[in-house]
C-alpha cells in the first residue's frame, strides 16, 4: 500500500473517531439511529476511456447516524460482468467494501437528501479465455474514492426506502458507475 494513501486513511479514521467522540452526547440521545439495509441496483464498469460492461450489483451494509445530519455508512456490493469487451468467453467480477461519510439533511420529515463520500477497496477478478489472452485469471485489489447521492424515503418509523446515484474511481483510472434502491430497517 502506497505510503500517502496510507496517510490519507490514518487522517480519514483519526478524523472520523475524533467527530465521533466529539459528538457522542447528541448520537445517544437520539432514536432510531442505526439502519440496516440491502440494496440492489445496476452499474456500468470501466477502465480509463472504456466501458467493461454493464452489471446487476447486489449488496448492504449498516449506517450510523453520528448527528442528525451526519452519517458515517459502511457496505458490501459486488457484480459480474460477462463477455467483458465483447469478448465471448471473458467475465470480470467485482466485490467492494465502502466507507463513507455523509450528510443527510433535513433531520425531520419523510424524505431526507443524502450526499458524500469516502473509501473503497475492490476486490477485481478478471478471466479471458480467448486467443490472444488465453488463460488469463487475475484477480486485482484496487483502492477507489467513492460518492453518493440520493434520497431516504421513511416509510414509518423504522422502514427506509433508499435510492441513490454512486460512483467509485481508482488508481488505474478503474471505475464503476451506477443506481441502487435499497430497504432499510432502523434499530
Amino acid at each position: 500500500m502506497p505510503r500517502a494513501f496510507r496517510g490519507m486513511v490514518r487522517r480519514l479514521t483519526g478524523s472520523v473517531l475524533g467527530l465521533a467522540f466529539l459528538i457522542a452526547a447528541p448520537a445517544t440521545a437520539q432514536d432510531r439511529r442505526v439502519v440496516v439495509f440491502g440494496e440492489v441496483g445496476r452499474a456500468t464498469l470501466g477502465h480509463a476511456d472504456s466501458q467493461v460492461g454493464r452489471a446487476p450489483i447486489f449488496g448492504g451494509g449498516a449506517a450510523f447516524h453520528l448527528t442528525p445530519h451526519l452519517v458515517i455508512e459502511g457496505d458490501v456490493h459486488g457484480g459480474r460482468v460477462e463477455h467483458v469487451v465483447g469478448r465471448r468467453h471473458s467475465e470480470f467480477t467485482e466485490l467492494t467494501i465502502t466507507g463513507s461519510l455523509l450528510f443527510r439533511a433535513p433531520s425531520r420529515g419523510r424524505i431526507h437528501f443524502i450526499a458524500g463520500g469516502g473509501l473503497a477497496l475492490q476486490r477485481a477478478h478478471t478471466v479471458i479465455d480467448e486467443p490472444p489472452f488465453r488463460g488469463v485469471d487475475e484477480v486485482d485489489r484496487v483502492k477507489l474514492l467513492h460518492a453518493r447521492i440520493g434520497a431516504d424515503w421513511d416509510v414509518s418509523r423504522r422502514l427506509v426506502i433508499r435510492t441513490d446515484a454512486v460512483g467509485w474511481l481508482g488508481e488505474g483510472l478503474d471505475w464503476v458507475v451506477g443506481g441502487r434502491v435499497g430497504l432499510g430497517y432502523r434499530f
